[in-house]
């Protein structure tokens, strides 16, 4: 990757190797700031209030195309403010036992043919 994609890990933890903070990088990196940005709810995080997204608030919402079509636009909204380095190919809501699950394909603006799956759990 053209530019250097570094950052503590998620969920934090200490790296046994090194005895100091892990880190991760390039696409393990942005797999995670996706987890992050998609599971943070708008308003969580004191000092930066707009971060995250309202897709917590559309789990007890009914199983339909109205579902469908806000969790997909949310999801993009979300990642094309924050986190430019990814362009959004899919992404399919799906409920299992009471939970919103994402599953969304996107690629790295700066490599076309670095693409992803992930599938994430909102709670």
């Amino acid at each position: 990757m053209a530019d250097q994609i570094r950052g503590i890990a998620f969920p934090f933890r200490i790296d046994p190797a090194t005895g100091g903070v892990a880190t991760e990088s390039e696409f393990n990196k942005l797999r995670q700031n996706v987890r992050v940005l998609l599971g943070t709810r708008l308003g969580e995080r004191p000092m930066l209030p707009d971060y995250g997204t309202p897709l917590a608030g559309l789990v007890h919402d009914p199983n339909d195309a109205v579902l469908v079509d806000l969790a997909q636009r949310q999801a993009v909204q979300a990642v094309l403010r924050w986190e430019p380095r990814l362009l959004v190919t899919g992404v399919q809501p799906r409920k299992f036992e009471g939970e919103l699950h994402l599953h969304l394909s996107y690629v790295l603006t700066g490599l076309p043919a670095a693409g992803a799956d992930q599938i994430i759990p909102l709670r």
